[in-house]
């Protein structure tokens, strides 16, 4: 039988599967209570005017880029957000299936964003090796590397393997 006291010895595991579910839980309520379809629809009219689904594209992703700084979590992130960008590009014309790739890998690149953007930060942040100031510097200088190269080198790749 599992008492509080077993529970208590776990403190940090513990922790951190509750704060997953309380950001899982806050990401579901956010779109059943359509505040995600809003940011959808106010993306679409800001990003309409774009002349080319390239650039939408580009916006799209950078965007949904930029907006991790917002959410601690990866799996929050994309749980909240990927239906949603992924919505709007398609209302302006880029391709679902190479619009869902770029939004699929920036989910895996931009986790080294902040300090606490993925778990595996947590590492880099407690070793000491790396200061916070020096994680942050790091973690956006690769982010934004990252971003340029799938833009610049894997749109067009990916759209030449999608044919």
């Amino acid at each position: 039988m599992l008492t509080l006291g077993d529970i208590g010895k776990q403190g940090d595991a513990l922790a951190t599967f509750i704060w997953f579910a309380a950001l899982f839980t806050m990401s579901k309520q956010l779109n059943e209570l359509g505040f995600m379809a809003f940011i959808g629809e106010r993306l679409v009219l800001r990003l309409g005017g774009l002349p080319v689904a390239a650039v939408s594209n580009c916006a799209c992703s950078s965007v949904y880029v930029l907006l991790h700084y917002l959410f601690v979590s990866q799996n929050a992130h994309l749980l909240a957000l990927f239906g949603v960008f992924l919505g709007v590009g398609i209302r302006l014309g880029v391709p679902a299936s190479l619009l869902a790739f770029q939004l699929l890998f920036a989910t895996n690149y931009f986790a080294a964003l902040t300090p606490q953007a993925s778990s595996a930060n947590l590492l880099f942040a407690g070793s000491g090796y790396l200061t916070q100031q020096e994680l942050y510097r790091w973690g956006a200088l690769h982010t934004a590397l990252c971003l340029v190269i799938y833009l610049v080198v894997g749109t067009p790749w990916l759209l030449l393997v999608m044919r």
